[in-house]
């Protein structure tokens, strides 16, 4: 009797915590909604964007100074159904802060659908972009008063078999 009631209550312990991991919420894979990345390309502030983008798990990994332009690139590692991937985001910004661009790359979720729905109150455009031009992508573009939203998905061939990339772009005029 004395080793009856640890038993059940080993038994109870083990089936509620198999309970619990069958239950858990599915990795979450979030990314800024086009309100989010509006504002962000607004910012004109490479430090304020830091901040922001670090909140949604992106780390700095380069600064790429140019002529007319300097880039940041920051990426984060995420696994969605085993399978690991690397987001990218780069926000470039003009040396007298007139404008800035975020750019938004990523393999592991569909952009598009995500995307699209958001874009409702923005005009379609005919897409100009270098991207839109490749046969292997398809690119629908957009624009409003303030900003110019490229949002494409590109079918890119991966060791293991035919893959997406997806790409959002939100320029500040």
């Amino acid at each position: 009797m004395k080793a009856f009631l640890p038993t059940i209550c080993l038994m109870f312990l083990a089936i509620f915590s198999s309970q619990a991991q069958t239950n858990a919420a599915p990795a979450t894979n979030p990314f800024p909604s086009i309100s989010t990345l509006t504002t962000w390309a607004s910012l004109n502030s490479q430090q304020q964007f830091d901040v922001a983008i670090r909140a949604v798990g992106f780390k700095f990994e380069v600064k790429e100074p140019g002529a007319e332009s300097t880039a940041y690139t920051y990426i984060r590692k995420v696994t969605v159904n085993e399978v690991n991937y690397t987001d990218r985001i780069v926000y470039r910004i003009t040396n007298n802060n007139s404008a800035s661009i975020i750019s938004l790359v990523t393999a592991s979720t569909d952009l598009v659908s995500l995307y699209t729905p958001q874009l409702a109150t923005f005009k379609n455009n005919n897409c100009k972009t270098e991207m839109s031009k490749d046969k292997n992508t398809t690119c629908s573009c957009y624009e409003s008063a303030a900003y110019a939203i490229d949002l494409c998905d590109e079918r890119v061939k991966l060791t293991m078999g035919d893959g997406n990339k997806y790409f959002v772009s939100v320029a500040k005029k």
